[in-house]
């Protein structure tokens, strides 16, 4: 048997005891006072409320103890012959059976109500406990659909919102637990997981167990949840890979087949008889073109995959935007561009610490999607200033414009829109080469017709050169 419990029995039934002794002794004192006044048999009715009040205070068992106690009492001092348990009057006798069954009767009754009572307390108890246990897992409840990063954290976290401070949540390896603290393992599939609860949080060990099933079931609903995100991020980014995929060989496919196809088509023509000097010098400019245009889809390719491996390495010195952006116009593919472009820079732009090869394929892009989306009889207009701090060029045509649909997806690789052609990968290498120099590349598509594309750059200090 436990040690502690047996002192407590034996320290309740000492009580007991004592408290009957005094009940009964108090009633005696009544008698002897009231013993001239009354008959014994009337005096026996003072121990009826002994017996009834020990009853109330210490149930059935001391009540019977202190009915048996007030009888003998009675009979020794009050009834003749005094001082012995005889009886010389059968009245008394009578009296005595009376008093005793009366007052076992009450006692058996008392003793029942206050179980009772007890018993009803007990049930306000657990269902107190109960309500208690409900709201704390409501609340862990309303933790886990919360989606926080680390549930048993966030559960932890709820449980001292409401009040519960007394109780904590801990997934470690091993209990870790604090000064006055008890431990339990909360039994889930996943990680381990340990409830503490204070020495005075009123919550005794069958509750922690009781609530440590429901809490890591909770717990457990959360790992799989977040698993099955993970599943489900894993299928999606999946199936965007595969939907990229097809994409990229869709475009290279396209791309590769149309110079492949005439290169093919020039060397067959070079090979038939009676083909003129003129039509063979034709024939090979043909080559050499759609040769050049090869080159640049794989030139391309492999700046994209340095720019989202995070490769792109530039040599920056000294850049000036005006040498940068005529550059640009001369190398445009259409041999009209220097009468369709009006540059219009201010002519004290600060120059730029970039790479000048890379800004200039980035204007080359610029320019040249804006020639070929504009009407051949509107200009392409370059214009550039300072503003807030940062130098701002704009490449502005009067196109058709970017639908609203396509906007967000203008930088992506591969994004060609319901009417241009190519591979898509201008404006994509185009924002990593002026993000790779810490410049920022926008869309403004805010007008009613026509596009505009900003690319601005911070204004640094400037060399000790320039004035």
């Amino acid at each position: 048997m436990n040690p502690t419990r047996s002192r407590l029995s034996l320290g309740r039934i000492a009580a007991s005891t004592l408290e009957t002794l005094a009940w009964v002794g108090l009633a005696t004192a009544l008698v002897a006072i009231l013993d001239s006044v009354a008959t014994a048999a009337g005096l026996g009715s003072i121990y009826l409320i002994a017996v009834l009040a020990v009853a109330i205070r210490r149930g059935e068992v001391a009540a019977l103890a202190a009915a048996v106690l007030g009888v003998l009492t009675l009979n020794f001092f009050f009834i003749k012959p005094h001082y012995q348990l005889t009886i010389a009057d059968s009245d008394n006798v009578v009296a005595l059976g009376v008093l005793l069954l009366a007052a076992l009767v009450v006692g058996r009754l008392a003793g029942q109500s206050r179980q009772r009572a007890a018993e009803a307390e007990l049930r306000a108890a657990q269902a107190a406990a109960r309500e208690q246990e409900a709201a704390m897992l409501a609340d862990a409840a309303t933790a886990l659909l919360g989606g926080p990063s680390d549930v048993v954290a966030g559960i932890s976290s709820s449980l001292a919102s409401a009040g519960l401070r007394q109780l904590r949540l801990e997934a470690t390896g091993a209990p870790q637990p604090r000064k006055g603290e008890r431990t339990l393992r909360v039994p889930t599939d996943a990680r381990p997981v340990w409830l503490y609860a204070t020495g005075s949080s009123g919550w005794s060990d069958a509750d922690l167990n009781r609530i440590a099933i429901p809490l890591a079931r909770l717990i457990d609903v959360a790992a799989e949840r977040e698993r099955a995100a993970a599943r489900g991020a894993e299928a999606e980014a999946a199936r965007q890979a595969d939907a990229a995929k097809t994409v990229i060989l869709h475009a290279i496919s396209h791309d590769l087949r149309s110079p492949l196809t005439a290169i093919r088509t020039a060397a067959a023509g070079l090979r038939e008889d009676g083909t003129t000097p003129d039509e063979r010098e034709a024939l090979i400019d043909a080559i050499e073109e759609e040769a050049e245009r090869l080159t640049r889809l794989i030139g391309n390719l492999l700046d994209l995959s340095r720019i989202e491996a995070g490769a792109v390495q530039p040599r920056t010195d000294w850049t000036d935007l005006l040498e940068v952006i005529s550059s640009a116009v001369s190398h445009a593919k259409d041999p009209h561009a220097p009468h369709r472009i009006q540059i219009e820079l201010d002519g004290q732009l600060p120059l730029l610490r970039a790479d000048a090869s890379q800004l200039e394929r980035v204007f080359s892009n610029l320019i040249e999607n804006a020639l070929r989306f504009s009407p051949a009889d509107e200009p392409v207009r370059v214009t550039g200033g300072v503003a807030g701090g940062k130098v701002v060029v704009r490449v502005v045509d009067k196109g058709p414009g970017v639908p609203v649909s396509q906007r967000d997806a203008i930088f992506k690789p591969f994004h060609t829109g319901d009417e241009r052609e190519g591979a898509g990968l201008g404006l994509a290498i185009s924002k990593g080469f002026v993000e790779a120099n810490g410049g920022e590349l926008r869309l403004q598509a805010d007008a009613a017709d026509g596009t505009s594309f900003a690319v601005s750059f911070p204004v640094v200090e400037q060399p000790a050169a320039v004035g």
